[in-house]
């Protein structure tokens, strides 16, 4: 949508679409990681300093609401539906809806991040080197030494993990609730997809 100045110009307001919905592909069009790439983005979010703030509509997964940009003649009305407790229940209730997936997993992440120290507001936090297609930041070290290295790769392509920082002792994936990082042989040197890593070092 545009806006009006002051000087009757007209200058780009916002972008009328759901958060998902955007999500959904590339500058190369629709594809089929539209839920990972999500997933990814939201996990990206949460690793970052500060205090997170989550919108509601991407614990949902919601879609464009074309039927509410009918319903009220207003562009913006596409990213602002409002859910039917019923319908909501039956889709997060249901096995295989991206509103399960994104609500039970963002869910879940949320509780992790409340729960590990390296996650503090005023945790320090530093970028990581590291090849194009992969993202990584470092939260920490504490004052214990407890360190997390948060991990993602941003593309549609595997991609090779060559972070040094991962060679230097044992680390605990507390996505996998904090088993020891030992990923699979063809994983070893090889990030999938949109894949995230949060990496504890105690």
């Amino acid at each position: 949508s545009m806006k009006t100045n002051a000087d009757g110009s007209d200058s780009p307001y916002e972008i009328n679409i759901t958060y998902y919905d955007a999500m959904k592909g590339t500058r190369r069009g629709p594809d089929a990681w539209q839920v990972e790439r999500f997933l990814c983005s939201q996990n990206l979010m949460l690793a970052l300093q500060g205090i997170p703030g989550v919108y509601f509509h991407s614990l949902t997964a919601t879609l464009n609401d074309h039927g509410g940009v009918e319903r009220s003649g207003k562009l913006r009305s596409i990213n602002r539906r409002r859910w039917p407790k019923e319908e909501l229940d039956e889709l997060i209730d249901s096995r295989s809806t991206p509103t399960r997936e994104a609500f039970t997993s963002l869910k879940r992440r949320l509780n992790i991040r409340a729960n590990e120290p390296c996650f503090h507001p005023e945790a320090a936090q530093r970028v990581v080197d590291t090849p194009p297609g992969i993202f990584a930041i470092e939260r920490g070290p504490l004052a214990n030494g407890r360190r997390l290295q948060a991990i993602y790769n941003i593309s549609d392509t595997r991609q090779p993990l060559e972070i040094e920082e991962l060679n230097d002792g044992d680390w605990y994936d507390v996505l996998k609730d904090g088993k020891r990082w030992s990923p699979h042989p063809e994983e070893r040197d090889i990030l999938r997809p949109y894949r995230s890593l949060w990496l504890v070092q105690p």
